[in-house]
């Protein structure tokens, strides 16, 4: 693992105007309100460094010799906003907060995913500082509150997206009380990783990787936008925050499954030959039942495509959310009410009610739509008989 730690000098690379104008462009659409931003833009920074060693995308072309990989990993690092990598530099804000929320973090999904979260500090440096007496360098104090608040949870994407929220808030709030802005949120959290690495590079390291791989598809699919503007920029380009929700979604299943449906998911919301959503997908014009309705009637009509010569491939694959429905015979009001459940079971995410808002903002409700097209196309795939009411 190669982890970068500089001092800011005149040939450090400066930032990239179209990723910060992408990225600050998408926090607003999502709603995300500024203590969240600034949280989520904090731990981006100081989670780069491990982001880029997990890396979805291939890199490895820009990682051919060590002079590469250093020039490669930091304009990644700088491409939002050049960080001194110097805490002292952001002296006004007090590091215990993040060190609070980090730690809290890592303990609660420990216990979320039925692990003993005291097995934390068995991952982090223990060292003699005073004679006969061991201190953890990185272990803190827990923000009771929120333990409490997730005590009786388990882990589903539902849950990890309410903590992870709660935890860009909690950071974001002293960033915001501060004074920060985006751009200097990102800084103080690449000089923040920085000044823990000094002290346990394994152990901030570990903090900030159990952070990242749950991560739940937007906030993915935002914190790998370093990357794929350095790496791929048409693509970034090209996808809407929906798409990259949606990628992040499926990313890692079979691609022999998911690829057919990516591209039917561009044929639907997509103008042809653009890079552009169909008007009719204005998710800011929140008309939430009515485009739900819209992508469940959308995704079934992958049934009319030849995507459906494939069934036989489909009806093997063994992560299903609903394995009941292959071969199923329904009519469309049953399927639709059963994809629905389906989603609420697994993933905990409720499906839009008229009558209260459930979302904690636009984002939110992008991820669940994303969640609703794919599962609704792979299921639509393997029913024998699907009939209009």
């Amino acid at each position: 693992m190669k982890i970068f730690n500089w001092k800011k000098d005149d040939n450090t690379p400066s930032f990239d105007p179209a990723l910060v104008e992408r990225l600050n462009s998408d926090l607003n659409y999502c709603g995300f309100n500024p203590q969240i931003q600034k949280g989520f833009l904090f731990f981006l920074g100081a989670g780069i460094n491990v982001g880029i060693n997990e890396s979805p995308f291939d890199l490895s072309n820009f990682f051919r010799t060590p002079e590469q990989q250093k020039d490669t990993i930091l304009r990644i690092i700088n491409s939002y906003s050049p960080s001194s990598g110097d805490f002292s530099d952001y002296g006004d804000l007090n590091d215990g907060v993040f060190s609070k929320a980090i730690y809290t973090g890592n303990f609660i999904f420990f216990q979320l995913s039925g692990l003993n979260p005291a097995d934390v500090d068995n991952q982090l440096r223990n060292v003699e500082i005073v004679p006969g007496k061991q201190s953890i360098l990185l272990k803190s104090d827990v923000n009771e509150d929120l333990v409490n608040k997730y005590k009786t949870r388990t882990y589903n994407l539902n849950i990890c997206h309410n903590l992870l929220e709660d935890l860009f808030g909690e950071i974001g709030s002293h960033l915001d009380e501060t004074g920060y802005d985006n751009k200097r949120s990102y800084e103080a959290g690449y000089a923040y990783f920085c000044m823990q690495a000094q002290m346990d590079i394994k152990g901030v390291t570990f903090l900030f990787a159990t952070l990242i791989q749950s991560l739940t598809p937007l906030y993915k699919s935002l914190f790998n936008y370093p990357l794929l503007n350095f790496a791929f920029p048409e693509a970034l380009k090209a996808n809407h925050i929906f798409s990259n929700t949606l990628q992040m979604f499926y990313g890692g299943m079979d691609q022999t499954i998911v690829q057919p449906i990516h591209r039917f998911h561009q044929f639907i919301f997509y103008m042809s030959n653009s890079a552009s959503l169909r008007p009719e997908w204005d998710f800011e014009n929140r008309e939430d039942e009515e485009k739900e309705a819209m992508i469940f009637l959308n995704a079934i009509t992958i049934r009319k495509t030849e995507i459906m010569n494939l069934k036989s491939k489909y009806l093997q694959f063994d992560d299903f959310m609903c394995p009941d429905l292959k071969h199923a015979k329904l009519d469309r009001n049953e399927f639709y009410n059963r994809i629905r459940m389906g989603i609420y079971e697994k993933y905990m995410i409720l499906p839009v009610d008229r009558n209260q808002d459930i979302w904690n903002n636009l984002g939110d409700l992008i991820q669940y739509f994303g969640i609703l097209f794919y599962e609704t196309c792979l299921h639509s795939i393997v029913l024998d008989e699907l009939t209009e009411v």
